[in-house]
């Protein structure tokens, strides 16, 4: 009885590694089925006609719904306090006699006496304010520029010309 035991002992722990072996390959085989089947289904449902007509119609109203908003609130955009970017308002130029800075007076309204130029160790500081009130809106414009002159900068010799909406700041050179 006991050689019994024993034997059926040994083939009791053969079939229970089968039984393992079988549930893991069936647990995977059970994944990979059930993961194709949801990736069928997804993709058929996103090549669908219906579906994506559904969702262009959708976009469209949210679409209608944003612009609808920003109507809306346009005139509070036109009122509010926007920081604009701008290109430089001072454009230096440097020819062989002399050094040209040209302020683009368009921020300021073409008004030259918005501009101050300081000269002062060789450095030229070229800043300017303008404030203005349209249509109810409050515009405030501010810059201020420094550049470094060379020593052989005529100092005393600067000159400043309005040409339309241009302020033209010349500083010849010695030779």
């Amino acid at each position: 009885m006991d050689e019994y035991r024993t034997e059926g002992h040994y083939c009791h722990r053969r079939n229970h590694w089968l039984k393992y072996f079988g549930c893991m390959l069936a647990t995977l085989v059970g994944a990979f089925l059930a993961f194709y089947f949801l990736a069928s289904c997804t993709f058929n449902h996103f090549i669908n006609h219906a579906y994506m007509m559904k969702q262009m119609h959708k976009m469209n109203r949210i679409a209608e719904k944003d612009m609808a908003q920003f109507q809306k609130d346009e005139k509070f955009l036109q009122n509010s306090a926007i920081v604009l970017p701008h290109k430089n308002a001072v454009e230096f130029i440097k020819t062989p006699d002399s050094y040209k800075f040209i302020v683009d007076l368009m921020p300021f309204q073409g008004n030259k006496d918005a501009v101050n130029v300081e000269v002062k160790n060789n450095k030229i500081s070229i800043s300017g304010e303008s404030e203005y009130s349209k249509n109810n809106t409050d515009t405030y414009t501010s810059m201020s520029q420094t550049y470094f002159l060379g020593k052989d900068a005529k100092i005393e010799k600067l000159s400043k010309k309005k040409v339309g909406n241009k302020y033209i700041i010349t500083i010849p050179i010695e030779d």
